[in-house]
Order: C-alpha cells, then sequence, then structure tokens
C-alpha cells in the first residue's frame, strides 16, 4: 500500500522525534550517572586519605610500646566508630589479612560485605571502588589500604548509598516520559494542521498547471513517488524546459544590456519608431528628473529631445548639439539604430560637458592672466633696454631710472613666476611642508621689525600686541610669507600717517592672529572672490602705480593657511578698512584632537 506523502510526512516527523527525544534522554540519564559516580568516587578517595591521617594520629597519640598494627587491631571499633560519625558512612576496618576487625554498623554481623573490593585492594594495594545495585538501590563500595609510615596496618571500607542519583534519575524519568508524550501529542496536532494547509495549495497549482501543459516537454526533475508532490513535478517539468530557456535566454541579455548601461557614464535613451522607450539609465533622470519614463512625451519639459527624435525619425542619419539645462551645459547626440530584418529604432546620448566647459573656461582665464602679467613687465624691461641700446642716453639720472625700473620690473616678474611655481606645489598632493614646533610670537615680531622698514617709507605705522601664546606646528618660512603678504596688502592700501594693528590671542584651543588696516576697504563682491587666483581688487586703491600684483599673492596665503589645518577670513567694509584674521591650531589640539574628538562624541 502506496502512503500519501502527507502521511509519510508525519510519521517522518514521529520517528525523528522519538529518535531526537531518546538521544536526549541517554545523554542526559548517562551523564547524570557519569557526574554523581564520579563525584562519589572522588569523594570517598579524599574521605580514606583524611581517615588516614586520623587513624595515623590516633596511634601515635596512644602511650604503648606495641607495633602500630597491634594498636591499630586494638582500637579498630573505635576507629570506625570515629570515621562514620564524622564522614556519616558506613566504616569497616580490616587488619593486613584481611580480615574485618571491626563494623561502624554492627559489630557482631558476619557477612561478605566489601570481599570483592578487599580482594583487589590486596592484591594491586591501591584503593578499589565499584557501584551495586542491591533491592533496586545504588551503592558505592570502596576499600583502600591504609598506610602508616610507609607500612600498611590494615584496609578501611566505606559503604555508601547513591540515594541522592537514583532520586534524580527516578524524578527525571517521569518528567521526560511527561514532556515526551507531551511533545508527541502537540507535533502531531502540528504537524497535522500544517500539512492540511501546505498540501491544498499543492493541489490547486496542480490542477493549474495541468490545464496550462499543453506542449511537448520533457521531464527534467525525477520523483519517485506517485504522490501529490509527483503530480505537480509532473506538471511543472513539463513547463519549466521551455520556460527556463526563455528565461535564462532573456536573462543573458539583460544582464548584457545592464552591463553595457552600467558602463556608461552618460545619459542615454532608446526609442522605437513610435516614441517608446526601450531602455534608459539613471543619468536620464539626474539630468532631467524624469523617472522611468515610457515615451518620448514624458520630457515635458525638454522639447529638445522630441525635436531631435522627430528629427531623426524623418530621415536625418546624426545629430549634435549642445543645450543649457538646469544649470548644465549638456551634449546631445542622436542616431538611428539599423539592424537587418529589424525595425529601426533610435539612440540619443546626453553627455554631460559641464565640468569639461568649466575647466576648458578656467584654463583660457588662466592663459589670459599669466599672459597679461607676464607682457606687462616684458613690455616695460624691454621699453627701457631699447630706450638705453638705441637712443645711447648718456643722462646719469635717467639711467639710474632706467635701470631702477627695469630692476624693479625684474623682481615683479620673477615674484609671478615664484607664485605660479608655489601655486603648482600646493595644487600636488605629494608636496609637503617642512614642519616644526614654532613660536607664533617670535615669528611675528621678526615680521613686524621686517615690514617695518617699508611701513616707515609710507609714512605707515605697525602696532603688534599679543599675549604669551602655546606653540603651534608648522613651517616657519611658509607662515612668514603668509604674514608678510598680508601686512604688505596693508600697507599698500594704508594711507600715510594711518596705524596698521597686529593682534595675536588665543580663543578655543587656536591662536588667532588679526592684521587690521584703515585703507579703502573691500567690497561685498570682492570679498568672496578675493583669494580666487589671478584675482585683483581696483587698482586704484592701492597708493601707487607701481604696487599692483600678479592677483596671486593671497591666493597662496589661503592655501599655505589651509595646509596647516587652519582658516583664513576677510572682515571688510568700504571706507573703514580691512580686518584680515587667520586662525591656526596650536600644538596640543593636531596631536591630541582625534582623542578628544573622541571623547566629545561619547
Amino acid at each position: 500500500m502506496q502512503l500519501s506523502y502527507r502521511v509519510r510526512m508525519i510519521l517522518y516527523n514521529i520517528l525523528l522525534f522519538a529518535f531526537a527525544f531518546l538521544i536526549v534522554v541517554f545523554c542526559v540519564f548517562q551523564g547524570t550517572s557519569y557526574y554523581y559516580i564520579n563525584q562519589t568516587k572522588d569523594d570517598l578517595q579524599k574521605t580514606a586519605q583524611d581517615s588516614t591521617l586520623f587513624i595515623s594520629q590516633e596511634l601515635k597519640n596512644i602511650q604503648s610500646s606495641d607495633p602500630l598494627k597491634n594498636r591499630f587491631i586494638g582500637n579498630s571499633l573505635y576507629l570506625s566508630k570515629s570515621i562514620s560519625e564524622k564522614e556519616n558512612h558506613r566504616v569497616l576496618l580490616f587488619d593486613t589479612e584481611g580480615n574485618r576487625i571491626a563494623d561502624s554498623v554492627d559489630e557482631t554481623t558476619i557477612n561478605n560485605i566489601l570481599n570483592t573490593e578487599l580482594e583487589l585492594s590486596l592484591a594491586e594495594n591501591a584503593p578499589v571502588f565499584t557501584l551495586k545495585s542491591i533491592n533496586d538501590a545504588s551503592m558505592a563500595y570502596f576499600t583502600a589500604p591504609i598506610t602508616i609510615d610507609n607500612s600498611i596496618v590494615g584496609y578501611i571500607g566505606f559503604v555508601y548509598s547513591m540515594h541522592e542519583m537514583d532520586t534524580f534519575l527516578h524524578v527525571a524519568g517521569i518528567l521526560f516520559a511527561i514532556g515526551g508524550l507531551i511533545g508527541l501529542l502537540v507535533l502531531i496536532f502540528v504537524t497535522m494542521s500544517f500539512s492540511k494547509h501546505f498540501f491544498q495549495p499543492i493541489k490547486d497549482l496542480t490542477k493549474i498547471s495541468k490545464e496550462i501543459n499543453h506542449g511537448n516537454y520533457n521531464l527534467t526533475i525525477y520523483y519517485k513517488h506517485t504522490d501529490e508532490i509527483g503530480d505537480l513535478t509532473q506538471a511543472f517539468n513539463d513547463m519549466v524546459t521551455n520556460i527556463n530557456n526563455v528565461i535564462l535566454q532573456l536573462e543573458s541579455e539583460r544582464k548584457r544590456l545592464a552591463g553595457v548601461l552600467a558602463s556608461i557614464d552618460d545619459g542615454l535613451l532608446a526609442i522605437d519608431k513610435n516614441g517608446n522607450i526601450i531602455t534608459s539609465n539613471s543619468y536620464i533622470k539626474t539630468y532631467f528628473n524624469v523617472s522611468n519614463p515610457k515615451t518620448i512625451y514624458d520630457f515635458q519639459y525638454q522639447s529638445f529631445l522630441r525635436d531631435i527624435f522627430d528629427s531623426l525619425k524623418n530621415g536625418k542619419d546624426h545629430i549634435s548639439e549642445e543645450i543649457d539645462c538646469n544649470n548644465r551645459n549638456l551634449l546631445l547626440i542622436g542616431s538611428p539604430i539599423r539592424e537587418k530584418g529589424f525595425e529601426e529604432n533610435y539612440m540619443i546620448i546626453i553627455r554631460n560637458m559641464t565640468a569639461a566647459r568649466h575647466i576648458q573656461e578656467e584654463q583660457r582665464k588662466f592663459i589670459s592672466s599669466v599672459s597679461h602679467e607676464l607682457r606687462t613687465p616684458l613690455t616695460t624691461i624691454i621699453g627701457y633696454t631699447d630706450m638705453l641700446t638705441r637712443r645711447q642716453v648718456a643722462d646719469p639720472e635717467i639711467i639710474n631710472r632706467s635701470l631702477n625700473t627695469i630692476n624693479r620690473e625684474g623682481h615683479r616678474l620673477l615674484r609671478l613666476v615664484d607664485n605660479l611655481l608655489n601655486v603648482n606645489k600646493f595644487d600636488k598632493a605629494e608636496f609637503d611642508f617642512k614642519k616644526t614646533n614654532l613660536n607664533i610670537v617670535l615669528l611675528l615680531s621678526d615680521v613686524v621689525e621686517q615690514m617695518q622698514i617699508k611701513a616707515s617709507q609710507s609714512d605707515v605705522e605697525i602696532n603688534y600686541v599679543s599675549d604669551e601664546l602655546p606653540e603651534i606646528l608648522g613651517d616657519y618660512d611658509r607662515l612668514q610669507q603668509v604674514f608678510i603678504n598680508i601686512i604688505h596688502n596693508a600697507i599698500k592700501y594704508s594711507n600715510r600717517g594711518d596705524i596698521i594693528d597686529v593682534v595675536s590671542a588665543i580663543e578655543d584651543n587656536h591662536i588667532v592672529v588679526s592684521i587690521r588696516d584703515y585703507g579703502p576697504g573691500i567690497s561685498e563682491i570682492e570679498q568672496k572672490r578675493i583669494f580666487n587666483a589671478f584675482y585683483r581688487v581696483e587698482e586704484d586703491r592701492s597708493r601707487g602705480t607701481d604696487e599692483g600684483g600678479s592677483g596671486l599673492g593671497l591666493y597662496i596665503v589661503k592655501q599655505i593657511v589651509e595646509k596647516h589645518e587652519g582658516k583664513i577670513d576677510i572682515v571688510s567694509q568700504v571706507g573703514e578698512g580691512t580686518n584680515i584674521i587667520v586662525t591656526l591650531p596650536i600644538l596640543s589640539v593636531l596631536i591630541y584632537g582625534g582623542d578628544q574628538d573622541e571623547k566629545n562624541a561619547k
């Protein structure tokens, strides 16, 4: 008789539960017995050692010239009862021949208790432990030689009841029986309820599968039983063969197409002749904020896409145009997709040219600025040298003035080249500063002292005030370059008789250096661009015609400060002067900053 799958599943579950339950019961009972027996054996061995020590002390305390064996035999009853009262065990004592000489329970009772253990102990001169069942009660028997002064004077035996182990195993057996019965009933109930709900959908699916099964398909799944699952397998195998082939083919094509689309960094639209979107990638949403477009007409605000589609549909082979969309400069490339045996489709590629155009514009500005800056001093130098050589000027005053101008423009050209080299260095990741522990107060004092000469030529006074400040970690020459540049600008834009205030102080574990002039000030628009490369404020702000710069000074200053993990700010108002504020971390912040941040986070 062939059992149904449902019945077999219930029987398998019951057998599996019974097998697992018996293994658990066996392990628990064996483990418990093993634990109790070993614990009892260890306790009896320790008791035998303690009893031997007790007997040795008692016998040595007896004032007698008799040998220890005779004293042991003569006091055996006292010793057995004393040990029994102390250890709460039945204690038997034997002489060296194996004759019982004392029993803590009944001295006159004569039986063969402990004879087997005693014989083994006499033969091996070693402790012997056995476990016996007497009247369904477990009893532990133990004998051991009594050795005093390296001489055996007799043997001691213990009879120990394992009632605690028997009681535990009995109670555990009852509990396991009750638990096993309850678990079996629950298992049967749950399995029957679950199987009822589980097999009904399978039966329905089998029926549906048979209804849609009308083709020639090969069986690919083997199932030996002719039950519900067998019927389902038969029906499904007929469909799965062809379905799997189709799915694998489609999946392969999908992965291939997904890989191609994912590798393209541009937006992509594939459109059929009716304007339906065949495929698109994620950049389409990025550029046009349109999610999952279905047709070309879903791009309501991007009419240029529809125009390209219409042009391609009307026979144009290639379209390339640039547009501005959502603050992006996009290059649109459209072309038809023609393949023999398939209808014509169309491809539109959207390439973001914003960064490239920005780089081109920056390069153009850079070349223009550098060309202008290099041309100005070179034109002056060439003009004066041409005048001196062609006109053969003999006036010493004109010659000196010309040479001074040539020298000044040469230095200006040198500063420009140095600034360009510095900019190139700062932009390289491998460029590093030579940082050491330095005193910012001494550095500023040196800078102010150097700049006093130039300030005095312009009738400007520099006033430096500072508290005692901790050290910082920095490049002395680079930081000196920072403050010389800032103070130089302050002198350049100060009026005669003005004062430049230089103040350094500590705020929030940072050193703050403020350089304040009282010149014409800087507008808000210029403040936003003053740290950009090659940007210069209006030349008429400076005091003289020879004070123009390359527009790289403050840009380099900002780069140096940021590479010292600091920041530079500007506070200015037209007509009221300018305050440049440089903030640098002190040495302890750089060393322990990471730990402190972690503590604050906690």
